[in-house]
């Protein structure tokens, strides 16, 4: 079973059958987590689908 670390509270976490794009919840600390890679299963923080690049503002 492939397992990768959480990059909130570095627990381990083990995924049946992982498919990139799926969310994941860690069982530790509850963060929920985006498969970016499966060989080697890495996960990253979702982005959000309602982000826009016009949300950012310029510090100027």
């Amino acid at each position: 079973m492939p397992k990768t670390t959480c990059i909130e509270c570095d627990a381990v976490i083990r995924v049946d059958d992982p498919v990139e794009g799926d969310i994941i919840v860690c069982p530790e600390c509850g963060v929920e987590l985006e498969i970016i890679d499966i060989d080697p299963l890495d996960v990253d923080y979702p982005l959000d689908d309602d982000w826009e690049e016009d949300d950012w503002e310029d510090e100027d």
